[in-house]
């Protein structure tokens, strides 16, 4: 038996990340060039620009959650005697220490399966069935 890896699936963390900062840049943009230009009111050429910053803040916080999430996936690897996680080699867990997790609906989407693993040094490491094949990897463990 070969080891098998599993890598997550984090292309809608990568949609968010090149979405958000094109977004962001569009609104720095159109507020820097809305500041600077004359207007008869007054409240109109220091609003627009202060909105747009705004949004453009709001568009930065995104970017950087979706930049922040792509790190807590790490790359799993099976193989017959050991189980490595983002590169740490542990020994191969027990039947008893792989569990599945069901967490039910939340108002944004359907129920959600998480397969936990417990490690010999008593740390659980939870991997999502949107990120990583855990039927696959379920099999493979037992």
């Amino acid at each position: 038996m070969t080891d098998t890896v599993f890598t997550p699936q984090l292309g809608d963390l990568y949609l968010m990340l090149a979405l958000g900062g094109a977004v962001f840049t569009v609104f720095v943009f159109l507020a820097y060039r809305l500041g600077g230009r004359p207007h008869p009111d007054p409240r109109r050429r220091v609003l627009m620009p202060m909105l747009l910053y705004f949004f453009a803040l709001l568009c930065l916080m995104a970017t950087a959650g979706a930049f922040w999430s792509t790190f807590k996936y790490p790359e799993v690897t099976i193989g017959k005697q050991h189980l490595t996680i983002d590169g740490e080699r542990y020994p191969r867990p027990r039947r008893s220490e792989v569990r599945f997790e069901q967490y039910g609906e939340s108002g944004l989407g359907g129920p959600n399966r998480v397969l936990l693993v417990q490690t010999r040094d008593k740390r659980t490491w939870a991997f999502p069935e949107d990120r990583y094949d855990v039927n696959a990897m379920l099999k493979l463990l037992r």
